[in-house]
């Protein structure tokens, strides 16, 4: 008989592990991961673009929307009109002189945009205390027609162009600002 040895009873069988991969997946899987995260960065990089693009054409729709509400009454309400004509150049430029300008220069302003159109005098329409109803239809009008020619670029290049020769006439004729 062969003789045991006394410690050969409390060995134990090695076990070995599994060997997991490096990186826990194939390459192949990681390189698919990737691309379906990147296409998920797209996707919501277009979305929140086209948020935006509806953002800005909003303003110019609901005044659209509006206008339409105000024409269709009975009454003509030119000085409605007037605020919801310098809340579209808000909407569009926060900073416009436009904001701010006398009845004079606004008159200007309205009547450069269209000069097919006479606009009726908004110093009289505005500011008496029973203005023409044959002006303030005329006005709204004339408001409705610019409204419906005007495009969300349009719109914004107005508004930076008219901002842009506000800061010219300011400056002094050295060249800096006042």
């Amino acid at each position: 008989m062969t003789e045991s040895h006394p410690l050969l009873a409390e060995l134990a069988d090695i076990i070995e592990t599994d060997t997991a991969p490096a990186m826990g997946i194939a390459p192949g899987w990681w390189l698919l991961l990737l691309l379906a995260l990147l296409a998920a960065a797209v996707v919501v990089w277009l979305a929140t673009k086209r948020r935006q693009q509806l953002l800005r054409q909003g303003g110019l729709l609901a005044a659209q929307t509006e206008m339409q509400q105000l024409v269709a009454s009975e009454t003509v309400d030119a000085a409605a009109i007037n605020q919801l004509l310098k809340r579209l150049i808000r909407h569009y430029a926060p900073n416009s002189p436009l904001l701010s300008c006398n009845i004079s220069d606004w008159q200007q302003f309205l009547q450069a945009q269209d000069s097919t159109v006479t606009w009726p005098d908004l110093n009289a329409l505005l500011y008496q205390p029973k203005p023409d109803a044959a002006d303030a239809k005329h006005f709204a009008d004339c408001a409705q027609n610019w409204l419906a020619q005007q495009s969300l670029p349009q719109l914004q290049q107005l508004a930076q162009q008219h901002l842009a020769q506000h800061h010219l006439a300011q400056q002094k004729p050295g060249g800096a600002d006042v």
